[in-house]
């Protein structure tokens, strides 16, 4: 069973499914806003196309970020809406509070800890590239992990959330703060860990000096390594 349908599976019976780890890596991708994480994740996907002929390691494996969402929002017991999820929008403790007083529902936390739950299993199965949604710190227990941190300068982050949101300047160095800001008290209030903590990740690249291309090929060669070292 692929990881589509085992996750399907798992959102529609609500009951623990029989997990197998064959030990295959996965990938956690944490980024500043504007850093360049989808890029990256779609290079390595095209980097392990080279490999995949010639090893099964690099056969089967799937991009996880808004399909997460979408998975989610398939479980009649979340109230969220697609774009808040996908925008990764979080409420600090205190909005929070506010908010379940005002709607009678504690939403955040049961839709998060169902993200949590199915990111858990993603990388349990392996061979998947997993953006934000606090993949780092959900899956630092699982041995068989990389984990990446993409950093960038603030003129080079507002210039892609400028292109990909079609904003002015100032408009999108408002959305990429929001953005981190959100990124940082999810990672804080569930883990108690700083997101912006070096010794969180495996090693932590800056965009602005390495390509996402050539990372992608460094990470492919780090998958080797982690396969040899898990089997």
């Amino acid at each position: 069973m692929n990881h589509m349908a085992l996750l399907k599976k798992y959102i529609r019976e609500k009951e623990d499914i029989d997990i197998i780890s064959r030990g295959y890596p996965f990938v956690t991708i944490s980024r500043q806003s504007g850093a360049g994480g989808h890029a990256l994740a779609r290079d390595i996907l095209w980097e392990m196309e080279n490999h995949a002929q010639t090893n099964e390691l690099f056969q089967g494996w799937d991009l996880f970020d808004q399909t997460v969402c979408a998975l989610v929002l398939q479980d009649p017991e979340i109230i969220a809406s697609f774009d808040a999820l996908v925008t990764e929008e979080y409420r600090s403790e205190i909005q929070q509070v506010l908010y379940d007083m005002m709607t009678g529902r504690s939403q955040q936390y049961l839709t998060y800890k169902r993200i949590f739950e199915i990111v858990r299993i993603l990388a349990t199965l392996g061979k998947a590239i997993i953006i934000g949604r606090g993949g780092v710190c959900v899956t630092r227990d699982i041995p068989h992990g990389i984990h990446i941190r993409l950093i960038a300068s603030e003129e080079t982050r507002i210039r892609t959330v400028m292109k990909e949101e079609s904003l002015d300047a100032r408009e999108a160095e408002k959305l990429m703060r929001k953005r981190d800001k959100a990124r940082e008290r999810l990672i804080k209030d569930f883990f108690n860990h700083d997101i912006n903590d070096p010794l969180l990740f495996d090693v932590t690249f800056n965009i602005d000096t390495q390509s996402t291309a050539d990372l992608a090929a460094l990470i492919v060669q780090m998958i080797k390594l982690k396969a040899k070292k898990t089997h």
